[in-house]
């Protein structure tokens, strides 16, 4: 993969740092956003003296590291973060995965530390409907991932799932691009929020698996729905596009 590519890669996942911090998806220069490359390495948000928070990422905040969590390439100021192998080994347990984040948003958060679980309680209007119908895994230990073994013990309770909940700590979210894996994040914090708002009305009453019906109508051989939301790659970066432009508007600058 030539300069080029990475360097446009680390653009794309400063971005993806930036609408993070534009949710209030973490404090400060907490989380990470990282992307698989070819050659078992990936760029990732660097840490160190020289480490800024997620609102101020820029492409030279990103580093390339290798799958033993060492550092191949980046500022003298920056090194790999401590829980890189949060990332590594969701890469080495999902071949689909291309990009992973990790943040401590608040309301995933509270609903770790109260025990109060998930339930597909709405429908797929709203964001997160698909992950509480397919389950949200919870991995039961708060401890930041430092070594490889927490890192597989962490893939092996994500499996399948494209999130996972980590208790008391934050989350961490997959996808087949930068896009989707940070749109996953945030998908899921929007379900956590509701969740918890329900929880402090009452007892969040599950939808009958029979009223479900299909989550969506499938794309046409063109990749594009007949009628709604365009589907596929083609509505997903049009959700991604309005994430960047609300973010904007809530840091007042471009990103």
């Amino acid at each position: 993969m030539g300069f080029y590519r990475e360097r446009e890669i680390a653009e794309s996942l400063a971005q993806a740092c930036r609408v993070l911090a534009g949710f209030n998806m973490t404090d400060g220069a907490h989380g990470h956003v990282s992307y698989r490359m070819e050659d078992d390495t990936m760029l990732i948000k660097g840490k160190g003296p020289g480490q800024v928070g997620l609102r101020h990422t820029a492409a030279r905040d990103i580093v390339k590291v290798n799958w033993d969590a060492d550092m191949v390439d980046g500022p003298d100021d920056l090194q790999p973060p401590s829980e890189s192998f949060l990332h590594i080994w969701i890469y080495k347990a999902r071949p689909d995965v291309m990009s992973v984040v990790h943040v401590h948003p608040k309301h995933a958060v509270l609903l770790t530390i109260t025990g109060k679980p998930i339930v597909s309680a709405y429908g797929p209007y709203r964001p997160g409907a698909d992950l509480a119908r397919d389950g949200v895994p919870i991995y039961p230990d708060a401890r930041t991932i430092g070594t490889p073994e927490q890192g597989e013990a962490f893939a092996e309770t994500m499996g399948n799932h494209n999130v996972a909940l980590m208790t008391g700590h934050g989350i961490a979210s997959a996808g087949d691009c930068i896009e989707r894996s940070t749109m996953n994040a945030l998908a899921l914090e929007i379900l956590c929020e509701t969740m918890v708002d329900a929880y402090r009305i009452g007892t969040p009453q599950p939808l009958p698996a029979s009223t479900w019906g299909n989550r969506t109508e499938q794309p046409t051989e063109t990749g594009r729905r007949r009628r709604g939301s365009a589907g596929g790659t083609e509505g997903m970066l049009a959700s991604w596009r309005d994430y960047v432009a609300e973010a904007e508007d809530r840091l007042g600058s471009r990103i």
